[in-house]
C-alpha cells in the first residue's frame, strides 16, 4: 500500500503554515499550537529525523508592529521578519528543552538553493546538526531576501529542502484537511483526496482559494510543493496541523492528502540539477530533439535546437522545452547562448567551422548532464 512509504519515513521535513501557528481572532502567535506540535514530534523523533519549515515570524513581527494586513512592500515584510523571527525561534527552543532537544535556526535565500556550492554546504550542516540530534528550524531569511530571489511562500522552500537532503517524506501542515474533490464551502457533503497517484490537471483543477491577511501562500503552492517533492522521489502529505495526530500519520493512517512519489528518486548533482529553483536560460528542441532525449535516451545535438531563449554561459543550467513550450529536461549546457544560436540545427561536424575552433564539445547538453522531467 502506498501509505507504507509514509510509515517506513525516517527522514522528514515539515512545513508548518502561518494559519497554523497563528490565533484566528487577532493573528497571533499560537503558543499552544506550537507546544502540541513539538510534543507530537518529540514523540516520534527516536529512528526519525525530522526538520522543521516554519512560517509565522512576519505574522508575529506584523503583530508587534500593531497591524494584522501583510504589507506589500518588501522593506516593512523584512522589518516584520527581522521582529518576529527571534521570538519564533525562542518558543521552538522553549518546547523542545521540555523533551531535551537541541535546535539550531537556519536561514535561507533562493540563492542558497542555485548555487550548488552554498547548496552543499547547506545540505553539509544540516547532516551535522541531525548528527548531534538537534532539530533544525528553517525559514526563508525575509530580513535580507528581495523580490528577485524570493522563494515566495515556504511551501516551495520546503519542497527544494526535502530534495536537498533525501528526505522520505514532506508533510504540509495547513489549516484544512487536505485536498478536497470540491470547495468545501457551502458544500458540507465534500470528500478529502486520499491519495494522488500523479498531479494532472484535473487535480490542479480542485484548487479553490481561500484568502489570508497574513499567509503567502495557499492550495496552489502546495501542489506546485508536491510536484517538485513527489517527482524526485518524495512522498507529500497535507493535512490540518490544528488538529493533526502525527503519531498516527507516521503509523500509515489515512490522514490528510498523500501524494504518492515517483518511483524513480534523483540522487547528487542530477537531483540539483532538475529542482533547482531558478534555470538560467531555455532552450526550444524539435520534435526530433525531444524523441531523441526522451524516447532514445540520448544527449542533445545542435540539429534538434530551434530556439534559444535569455543570456547565459557554458555550464549554466537550462530547461529544455518542446515546441509545445512544456520542460522537458533539464541540464547543464555545453555551450553559451551566443554559441548556441550560431550552431543551432546545424551538424556536429560544422561546429569547429562555424565557431572558429579545433576543440569543441559534439552535444548541447550531454545525457550525463542532463535530467528528464517527463
Amino acid at each position: 500500500m502506498a501509505r507504507d512509504l509514509v510509515r517506513d519515513s525516517r527522514r522528514i521535513v515539515v512545513k508548518i503554515g502561518t494559519r497554523v501557528l497563528t490565533e484566528e481572532e487577532d493573528n497571533r502567535l499560537s503558543y499552544a499550537t506550537i507546544a502540541t506540535l513539538v510534543e507530537q514530534i518529540s514523540m516520534t523523533l527516536p529512528g526519525r529525523e525530522f526538520i522543521i519549515v516554519s512560517s509565522g515570524a512576519i505574522a508575529l513581527g506584523l503583530s508587534r508592529m500593531g497591524t494584522d494586513m501583510r504589507p506589500r512592500q518588501i522593506d516593512m515584510l523584512q522589518a516584520a521578519a527581522a521582529m518576529g523571527q527571534s521570538r519564533l525561534m525562542h518558543a521552538y527552543e522553549d518546547e523542545f528543552a521540555k523533551s531535551s532537544h537541541e535546535t539550531a535556526q537556519i536561514l535561507l535565500t533562493y540563492e542558497d538553493i542555485q548555487n550548488r556550492k552554498r547548496y552543499l554546504n547547506i545540505r553539509n550542516t544540516i547532516f551535522a546538526l541531525w548528527s548531534k540530534n538537534v532539530v533544525p528550524i528553517v525559514n526563508e531569511n525575509d530580513t535580507v531576501s528581495f523580490s528577485e530571489i524570493r522563494f515566495g511562500d515556504n511551501d516551495i522552500l520546503a519542497a527544494h529542502l526535502a530534495n536537498m537532503i533525501d528526505a522520505d517524506l514532506l508533510l504540509i501542515l495547513t489549516d484544512i484537511d487536505g485536498l478536497y474533490e470540491e470547495d468545501p464551502r457551502g458544500n458540507a457533503g465534500t470528500r478529502i483526496v486520499d491519495e494522488v497517484p500523479r498531479i494532472t490537471s484535473h487535480i490542479r483543477n480542485m484548487v479553490f482559494s481561500k484568502e489570508s491577511a497574513l499567509s503567502s501562500g495557499g492550495m496552489e503552492s502546495k501542489l506546485r510543493a508536491a510536484e517538485i517533492a513527489t517527482r524526485g522521489g518524495i512522498g507529500t502529505v497535507i493535512a490540518n496541523g490544528k488538529s493533526i495526530d502525527l503519531p498516527l500519520l507516521l503509523s500509515g493512517d489515512p490522514v490528510g492528502t498523500y501524494f504518492i512519489p515517483a518511483a524513480r528518486k534523483l540522487r547528487g548533482r542530477k537531483k540539483w540539477i532538475a529542482f533547482n529553483p531558478k534555470t538560467e536560460g531555455t532552450i526550444i528542441i524539435d520534435r526530433g530533439g525531444e524523441a531523441a532525449i526522451v524516447s532514445d535516451k540520448k544527449s542533445l545535438l545542435p540539429a534538434g535546437v530551434r530556439e534559444v531563449v535569455g543570456d547565459f554561459r557554458i555550464g549554466s543550467n537550462v530547461s529544455i522545452q518542446n515546441e509545445e513550450r512544456r520542460e522537458i529536461a533539464r541540464g547543464l549546457s555545453n555551450f553559451s547562448s551566443d554559441e548556441i544560436n550560431l550552431i543551432k540545427g546545424l551538424n556536429t561536424r560544422q561546429i569547429p567551422e562555424v565557431l572558429g575552433t579545433k576543440s569543441y564539445f559534439d552535444e548541447i547538453v550531454h545525457r550525463d548532464n542532463m535530467v528528464i522531467l517527463v
